[in-house]
């Protein structure tokens, strides 16, 4: 796990030399805001309404939780995108994965280091930027609403803070794999692309209104890693060499 850390580390260090990293973070991080204009909308549709106090307090109860529920796992994924240009497909882009391959580490050590290069960063930044703008609602729209601070609901914490990137992890997993053997990183781009959006759209759609966004989450993970472990057993060097070389 060391080792693999090290590879992590180092992927990191690269990705934030780049100043346009810096940006697009903040850019993406600037997502949360539409949040404060749908909450602030919400309360006050509310209060036009002469809803009671009670009322306020479980309307924003229930929005904060949405809010727990889904913008670390917004966040987390359109950040991963940032770092995922700067692991695998940079060290094919510059012929130092071969480098790599070359030294004690072995494939499933290179391959962790690789994802966590990828997951660890965009967990930490879109846990901070999600904390803080639940903090934010509160201070600037619920306290002066309804008078108190709103938690949301313990499962919308955990499951925002510990299923999300677990979810997360268990994409960036697949992706890594499939740039270490593909050619082509737009396929495995496009693959990443297209399991985000599957999983949003299981989100708020009609059909999984009913279901619960944790439940929704533990099988997205469940299915991301059945089909890592089955594709793992084809990592070899030889294919990772093979697609450097495409």
């Amino acid at each position: 796990m060391g080792k693999a850390f090290i590879i992590a580390k180092k992927d990191v260090k690269e990705a934030f030399r780049s100043k346009s990293t810096y940006l697009y973070v903040i850019f993406l991080c600037l997502l949360s805001l539409p949040y404060f204009d749908g909450f602030n909308s919400v309360i006050n549709d509310l209060q036009e309404q002469g809803v009671t106090s009670t009322e306020l307090r479980l309307a924003s109860q229930s929005f904060l939780n949405g809010v727990a529920y889904t913008l670390p796992f917004v966040l987390t994924m359109l950040i991963c995108s940032v770092f995922a240009a700067y692991a695998i497909t940079m060290d094919k882009a510059k012929r130092t994965l071969e480098s790599l391959l070359a030294t004690p580490l072995s494939l499933r050590q290179i391959w962790l280091g690789k994802s966590l290069a990828v997951a660890l960063p965009a967990i930490i930044i879109a846990l901070l930027v999600s904390l803080l703008a639940l903090l934010a609602m509160n201070l600037v729209i619920v306290v002066p609403t309804v008078g108190s601070f709103i938690v949301p609901s313990v499962l919308s914490l955990v499951t925002g803070l510990v299923i999300v990137p677990i979810v997360a992890f268990s994409v960036v997993s697949l992706v890594s794999f499939l740039q270490l053997i593909m050619t082509n990183p737009t396929i495995a781009n496009f693959a990443f692309i297209g399991i985000f959006i599957g999983i949003y759209l299981a989100m708020i759609t009609e059909w999984a209104a009913s279901w619960d966004f944790s439940f929704i989450y533990l099988v997205a993970t469940i299915f991301l890693v059945g089909v890592t472990l089955f594709l793992a057993r084809f990592l070899t060097k030889e294919r990772i060499i093979l697609s450097s070389k495409g």
